[in-house]
């Protein structure tokens, strides 16, 4: 299926939840909400996954490539 993302997130869903707690900012709580609902297989592709936090699909495509170069610290 086009869009599926291939990302593969190391954090449990646990371990999301309460990362998202702990965040301050609204852009922080987007940004692992979009790893969250991934995980949790609420969206299946980026396209759906920008739909839902309404943001364009490169901007949600950008924030899962430095996830990934990166790890969890880049989003936060």
């Amino acid at each position: 299926m086009a869009g599926v993302t291939k990302v593969k997130i190391e954090e449990s869903a646990e371990e999301l939840r309460e990362l998202l707690k702990k965040q301050k900012t609204a852009l922080g709580k987007e940004r692992i909400q979009a790893l969250y609902l991934l995980k949790i297989g609420q969206v299946r592709t980026i396209q759906d996954l920008a739909v839902v936090l309404g943001r364009g699909s490169a901007t949600v495509q950008r924030w899962f490539k430095a996830y990934t170069e990166l790890g969890i610290a880049s989003l936060v």
